[in-house]
């Protein structure tokens, strides 16, 4: 099988039998036990906004628990944790391939794919051009002279790198040779931030026209956006083979250490660190965060949950989480992540 087939395979299957999970596994409210404590989590810059939402809900339900949520870049969070030594209860990333390939197992026992996502162009209406841009013209109008477009750090951010594998899936798709690398110098080093968050600034003030970024957070933000054919959104898990063929390199744990990524769908992933200090608590959450109320919260948040989630390895979840969760049948999903 290809890369990501078993983890992909498990998802559809997951997802056709959401309905018959649902009806089977209601979930009771979870109520105040007398827990209490600080709740540290790391997690994507675009997993802010439903986080908070979720955290609000939760901290209602357990009001002596004290949530501290450090967003940032998916990379830069895994980096926290493997270079800088700092410890979380809860990592929560926008690439879920990165904790298969740097935290599990040396500093988290299982890993879980718990939502997905789409690449999309955001603007505002007055961005240059947003009168006619659409799906098939949009290189067009962001090669136009004056046309300011940005994107994340692909060495800190997974929506930076998914912008570059987007690219390269677009030049192949519209038979464009070259449209790579005139997208990629259209865009200087200013208007390359840390996350694709910091970006959305940049938009609303009208410094820039264009930023790509997750379809999620464009409609949290109510921007238009542009859809892209599934052929280069990295949505489709059916198209999974079709995106690795796109691969970039990104940042590794040395100066001189560069790690390819290969294109595939965009999957979110969490784990509770060996280290949490706080793991019983972060245990809790993800039982909340996959609930029916959680799942609700997300969908709120435009978030597209997979419910169940999937994990690997499934003997190392807590129990109470292992009954809730479905496994990645065989070995646990290949690496996208590798040296070259």
């Amino acid at each position: 099988m290809s890369k990501p087939t078993l983890v992909l395979a498990a998802l559809a299957t997951a997802v056709s039998a959401l309905g018959l999970l649902v009806a089977c596994r209601s979930s009771p409210a979870i109520k105040d036990q007398g827990i209490k404590g600080e709740l540290i989590i790391f997690n994507a810059g675009s997993l802010t906004a439903p986080l908070a939402d979720l955290l609000r809900e939760f901290v209602r339900r357990h009001p002596r628990v004290s949530p501290q949520a450090e967003s940032s870049g998916s990379l830069d969070a895994v980096r926290k944790i493997t270079e800088l030594g700092k410890s979380c209860d809860l990592l929560a990333v926008a690439d879920g391939e990165l904790l298969p390939s740097l935290i599990v197992p040396q500093y988290a026992d299982w890993y879980a794919i718990f939502a997905r996502n789409q690449m999309v162009l955001m603007y505002t209406p007055n961005s240059k051009g947003a009168g006619e841009i659409n799906g098939q013209n949009w290189f067009e109008v962001i090669l136009r002279p004056g046309v300011q477009s940005g994107y994340s750090d692909p060495d800190a951010d997974p929506a930076g790198y998914r912008t570059l594998l987007h690219w390269q899936l677009a030049e192949n798709y519209y038979q464009k040779p070259g449209l790579y690398h005139q997208l990629k110098s259209r865009v200087p080093l200013k208007n390359i931030r840390p996350k694709s968050m910091e970006l959305l600034a940049l938009l609303e003030s009208g410094e820039l026209d264009y930023v790509y970024g997750y379809r999620s957070v464009a409609e949290q933000k109510k921007l238009p956006f542009i859809n892209f054919p599934s052929e280069i959104d990295l949505s489709d898990i059916g198209k999974a083979n079709y995106y690795e063929t796109a691969s970039v390199h990104v940042a590794g744990k040395k100066p001189s250490e560069r790690l390819k990524v290969n294109g595939m769908p965009i999957l979110y992933g969490l784990t509770i660190l060996k280290s949490a200090p706080h793991g019983n608590l972060a245990e809790l959450f993800v039982e909340f965060l996959i609930s029916p109320d959680g799942q609700t919260i997300m969908k709120r948040n435009y978030v597209m949950a997979i419910s169940p989630p999937l994990a690997s390895p499934i003997e190392k979840l807590p129990g109470h989480l292992k009954a809730k969760l479905a496994p990645i049948e065989g070995e646990p999903m290949e690496k996208a992540l590798k040296k070259p």
